[in-house]
Order: structure tokens, then sequence, then C-alpha cells
């Protein structure tokens, strides 16, 4: 025979002793599986591979003689429960006999690859009673505290935050029954009731998608902070005042107007003037008190509100300026400032103050004292300036150099046609209500004098006496006036000034006035 035959030969023996051998070993492990539980085997949580049913049970009845089983709660609560304690014995029906039959031998190579959970409804037995009075025994049920939901902070510097759920410590007894039940029944070392899902749960957490889109809606308005300039005073307008402007339905937030009105009602009611009496200091160094006029801080309260939610939806934080009507130099208590007109009717004087210091001084000639013609008191604003005007009255066109209207038609202007001024001429020949001044200083007065500046009016003697209002009724009276002469806007809209070539602008004849 060749050494290349005889080489052949021998490989063939190998191969056959190999598929031998691994015949044997396949037959071997399953006649040993068809008594013994596979690889990967649990029963009831308990590892059993390659354990025969009595080997089984011998470790059955080991561990439930010495069982001990530790409830673990919340906040350090549980205790142990033993196997006396609910008398708890091993139970031996035949079911490890039907497992074992039940499984594949002769697919034991198989079993390396994976896991067989078996259940067996009863390898041990024991008493249901006693296991509830034992799991009280651990006190897991005592000083049960009910879960809280999260919910959104009160406004705090920065915005809304979200307070975290509170988990509690409320079981849910049923369910730790149960997972007590099946601890015991695998003869589990460790009852963890968390885990296992016995207590209660918040109904909102703090991920919560709703609650999460509400605090991010509420914070795009309190995030504004405006401040509004009352000269030395301020007004903050910060999250926590735009939280209480806030509706709230579902997760959409929207300003509340009528409860933005209001805040911007009482600011008018702190610091608007208009029409207000006042003290004032005349030039002679008296004190007296001046009522009417429509000089003074007037709030255009619809349209401040409206600016006002407008600012706060935008998001821009800054500076805010209310909307007026009519606005004052100043604010404060003596909102006139240092520049202003004063109008001495019992002694026909008019002084003029620039910036605290008196520039111009003249005599004058008011209103005649009759109840159609005298100069009303109070504190108006000059309402504009204009050159080389004519007023036009009935009965009369009178050109003038200089026209400085302060209540609707009644202003400052030169009276050519006048030799005289000052004394008691108003009493009997005064103009139609304005105050009539010397040509040169009416040009001096005009130079000075600047658009919005006040001028106070007071004194004389006037035949209409004048009707105790309170400070709404001014306000009510001297808006439907300004309202009639289109000098704040309408309900549609319009405004203007009347121009001085006006039908209605007050005027002196010649012949009347000489």
């Amino acid at each position: 025979m060749s050494a290349h035959k005889k080489k052949g030969q021998n490989g063939n023996r190998i191969v056959i002793a190999i598929v031998a051998l691994l015949v044997i070993i396949y037959l071997g492990g399953a006649l040993f599986f068809l008594g013994h539980f596979c690889f990967g085997t649990k029963i009831n949580g308990m590892d059993v591979v390659g354990k025969s049913v009595a080997s089984v049970e011998n470790m059955i009845t080991e561990e439930s003689n010495g069982y001990v089983l530790q409830v673990v709660g919340r906040n350090e609560t549980g205790g142990n429960i033993t196997a006396s304690a609910i008398n708890l014995n091993p139970v031996f029906d035949g079911t490890l006999e039907n497992l074992l039959e039940d499984q594949n031998a002769f697919a034991w190579p198989v079993s390396f690859f994976k896991k067989t959970e078996l259940e067996a409804e009863s390898v041990v037995q024991y008493d249901e009673n006693a296991l509830k009075e034992a799991l009280k025994a651990t006190g897991i049920f005592n000083d049960e505290k009910a879960p809280v939901d999260a919910e959104l902070s009160e406004y705090q510097d920065g915005g809304y935050t979200i307070i975290p759920e509170d988990q509690g410590t409320t079981l849910i007894e049923s369910k730790v029954l149960t997972a007590a039940e099946n601890a015991v029944i695998s003869l589990a070392d460790i009852l963890d009731l968390d885990a296992e899902g016995c207590y209660e749960k918040p109904k909102i957490t703090s991920d919560d998608e709703t609650l999460n889109k509400l605090m991010t809606n509420l914070n795009q308005y309190v995030k504004v902070k405006l401040t509004i300039s009352f000269g030395d005073e301020t007004e903050v307008i910060d999250g926590n005042k735009i939280g209480e402007w806030l509706d709230v339905d579902g997760t959409s937030v929207s300003m509340n107007s009528a409860l933005v009105k209001e805040y911007v009602d009482s600011l008018a009611r702190a610091h608007d003037t208009f029409g207000i009496s006042r003290e004032f200091k005349t030039t002679s160094g008296k004190t007296i008190t001046v009522s009417g006029g429509d000089y003074g801080w007037w709030t255009d309260r619809p349209s401040t509100t409206q600016a006002l939610i407008d600012a706060i939806i935008s998001g821009q934080s800054g500076e805010f300026k209310p909307v007026y009507f009519a606005e004052a130099k100043q604010y404060g208590d003596s909102d006139i400032g240092n520049s202003y007109v004063e109008a001495d009717l019992d002694n026909q004087r008019v002084y003029v103050y620039k910036d605290g210091e008196l520039v111009v001084q003249t005599d004058c000639v008011s209103g005649k004292a009759t109840a159609s013609r005298f100069t009303p008191d109070g504190t108006y604003s000059i309402t504009y300036k204009e050159r080389d005007a004519t007023l036009v009255g009935e009965g009369y066109s009178s050109p003038v150099k200089y026209w400085m209207p302060f209540n609707k038609n009644i202003g400052l202007h030169d009276a050519s046609w006048r030799n005289k001024f000052g004394g008691d001429i108003y009493l009997t020949n005064g103009s139609h209500g304005c105050i009539n001044l010397p040509t040169a200083k009416a040009a001096e007065i005009y130079d000075y004098v600047e658009k919005g500046e006040a001028v106070i009016v007071y004194g004389g003697v006037q035949s209409a006496p004048k009707p105790e209002l309170t400070e709404e009724e001014k306000q009510q009276q001297l808006l439907q006036q300004l309202l009639e002469s289109g000098l704040i806007p309408s309900a549609d809209g319009t405004t203007g000034e009347p121009a001085a070539d006006s039908a209605v602008v007050e005027g002196d004849t010649a012949n009347t006035e000489q």
C-alpha cells in the first residue's frame, strides 16, 4: 500500500471518530436532559440548570425553610417577612415533573444560546391573610402621603418655574399584595415596592408637555420690564404686575385689557393735572389758588391702555411713555415749570418768565366785564403762534402782527388801535376776551413764548359767576370744549388747530377799542 493511500485512510478514520464522538456526546446529553433541566432554564426565577426534579425539590425545601423576604419601601420604610410568619411550605404536586417532560431534551444544544423562563404555579404555598398582616407589620402603610402634581410657581424674579411633583408615599394595596405574592412564589430575596410600581403616581409631572408650554407662554409676557417716569417718580411694570393682567385658557395666554385699563386709570388719577386747581405764587408775592383752564397732563386712557398692551406683547423692555391728550412742561407739584406767562387781571399786567427769570412785563387790556366778553381765569397753554393773522368776529375783522392763542380763540396779541393799556379800561372798553398788548411788548413776548408753555390767568371783574364743579366735571367740560374746537382728536380721528382767520377767531375793531 502506498504512503499516499495510507495517509488518506487515516484521515477518514479521524473524521469518523470525531463524528462518532459528537454523536455520543449528543446522545449522552439528550439522555442526561431527559432527567434534568436544560441550560438557561429558570423556574419562578430560580436557576435550575442541570438539576433533576428531586434536586429542585430539595433546593425549594431548603430555601423555603429559611426563607426571608425583605420588603423595601420609600423613605426607609419596610421590614422582613419570614417563612414562619406566612406559614410557607413547599408544594410538590407533579408540576416540576410536567415542566421537565415538556422540555425537548434532544434540542439541548440549542439551550446554550437561549434562556427559558418557566412558571410553576405551586412550588410553595402560604397563608394569604398572614401575608397581608405581615406586610402591614413592616410599617410600609404607615404615615402615607398622597402624591402632589407638578405645578407652576408664583411669579419670581425671572419668571415662572415648574415646582416638581412630589411622589408621595401612598401605596396601592392590591399591587403590593400581588407583588408580594409573586416574590414569595419565586422565593425572591427582596421586594422593592417602588420598582414594582406599587405607589400612586402624580397625574402631572415636571416633563408634562402642557405644563411646560403654559410656562413658556407665560414667560413670554412676564419677561418684559417697562418703566414710566413721572418726573422724580418712577413706575415699574415688571413680571409681577404683568402676571396679574394675564388670562389663561389651557395653554393660551392673553392680556386682560380691562385690568390693564384699571391700572392706566390709576396712573392717570395719580399723575394727571389737566384742569386741576393750582397753588400759584404771583409776581407780587401772594400765593393764590387758580382754578379752571385746560393746562396740564391729560392721559389718553384708551390709547395708553392699548399701547401698553402692545408693548408687553412685543416683548421689548425699556421706557414707556403714556399717550397724552395734553402735556405739561414738567411733572410734580408745579407742572408749569419755570417758563410761563402770568396774566394778572386785577392789575391788568402781563409778566413773562423764561427759565425762572422775568424777561417781559407790560400793561394789558383784558376782556370786557360782561357775560359774553370777559377773560376766563385758569391755567392754559400756548396753542400755537402765528404772525400777521386776521382776527374775525361778529361785525369786525382786525389784522394783528403777533397772535398767540391759549384758550380756544382767546389769546395774547398786539392791539395797535389802542393808545392806552392797564388801569380800569377793561371794565368799560375791554376786548372780546383776548389780552390786548402794546405792539412792541407783543413782539417781545412772541419771541419768548413757545407752544405748550403755561398761561396763568387770574383776577379781574367777571359778570358771570363760576359754578362749583368737581375735578371730574371740569375735565369732562374741558374735553367737550376741546373736541368742539378740534384741538384733540374726535371720534372719527380728525384733529387740527383752528386757523387764525377762521370765522370764530376773537378780534376787536378799531372803532370799539379806541
